[in-house]
């Protein structure tokens, strides 16, 4: 396998960080004031009604909270009712939310970094998922076919890693695991390839290595992989991995929304905290996860509140691998 060069692999970052922020232009350029007025319009509620938030995020696991807090009407406890969106992807999500399309969106934190870097207005309000922060037993690591003969990151120098988008935290995580076992994450060759498509690449030997997340983690060991390394807790003790995140004006429009908001994700936390037979139960019923699957995968980690040290790591792994020149302002990013 050839090793990309380091200029290969910081112009490709840059490039697709630079995508996101074309994306992001496109989507809003073609809108106007009022798109956005009108949806922030929707989400305040009068007259003793609850407020109607729309959220967007990939139907994964860390949805589970959310639908048994509409279940259980925690949502409505906070004067509050949502319609989520799953057809969004974290891909698109920033420019819907700029654009005013949906009012809240997941998206990793390294993807809001940059995106806050390129002076883009999100605004990370909560955590949407984080890292359970025990070795070997987290939602997400970087794996190797059981009869590779790789047993460290380390061995995977000169190798192709695969990674689901290059300018997001999986590929940080990939990139630490290998450096936290004493070798260099320059030298490795990383290639995208959706979450679904590793347990086959893995198998075939298409990709030497891959960093992947729950429930794929668990699809890749059933056809033999094996983890080897275990990034999230390379990156930072107490790693928040996404958030729910508005645009700033409407979070500055919306406080009392917002708030809201951020305090019915955390009491469905809470009761998420106390109920994993209920969310194993609930996760196949808007996931393609099968129950077999659900009753055994790895279930992120839930946070009240977006790790301002980890974000500070963060920045500094992606003005290393070069997807931002300089540190965004993380007051700025973070809602207090």
């Amino acid at each position: 396998m050839s090793i990309w060069t380091r200029s290969h692999r910081r112009s490709t970052a840059a490039t697709a960080a630079t995508l996101l922020l074309g994306l992001v232009l496109a989507a809003c350029g073609g809108g106007d004031d009022e798109t956005t007025t009108e949806s922030a319009a929707g989400a305040t509620g009068d007259g003793g009604e609850p407020t109607t938030v729309t959220l967007a995020s990939a139907p994964l696991g860390h949805l589970a909270p959310v639908y048994l807090a509409q279940e259980n009407g925690i949502f409505a406890e906070h004067g509050l009712e949502v319609e989520v969106d799953t057809e969004t992807s974290d891909l698109t999500s920033v420019p819907s939310v700029l654009a005013g399309k949906v009012d809240f969106a997941t998206g990793d934190l390294t993807t809001l970094i940059v995106a806050r870097s390129k002076g883009l207005d999100v605004k990370a309000v909560v955590p949407a998922s984080a890292s359970t922060g025990v070795a070997g037993e987290d939602y997400g690591a970087l794996v190797v076919a059981g009869d590779s003969g790789i047993t460290s990151p380390k061995q995977l120098e000169g190798r192709t890693v695969a990674v689901n988008i290059l300018t997001n935290i999986a590929a940080a995580a990939a990139r630490e695991a290998i450096s936290a076992d004493g070798g260099d994450p320059e030298a490795i060759e990383l290639v995208e390839l959706p979450f679904p498509q590793v347990p086959a690449a893995i198998s075939s030997g298409q990709v030497d290595g891959a960093w992947v997340v729950e429930p794929f983690l668990s699809a890749a060991k059933a056809e033999g992989a094996v983890p080897i390394g275990w990034g999230f807790t390379d990156l930072a003790e107490d790693l928040t991995v996404s958030a729910w995140y508005s645009s700033g004006a409407f979070a500055a429009d919306n406080a009392e929304t917002v708030t809201a908001f951020r305090d019915a994700i955390r009491d469905a936390y809470a009761y998420a905290r106390e109920h994993e037979d209920e969310v194993r139960a609930i996760i196949p019923t808007f996931t393609e996860i099968p129950p077999e699957v659900a009753d055994r995968i790895t279930i992120t980690g839930w946070r009240d509140e977006v790790s301002r040290q980890a974000a500070e790591k963060l920045v500094d792994y992606a003005i290393r691998d070069e997807l931002i020149t300089e540190a965004p302002d993380l007051d700025a990013l973070i809602l207090p």
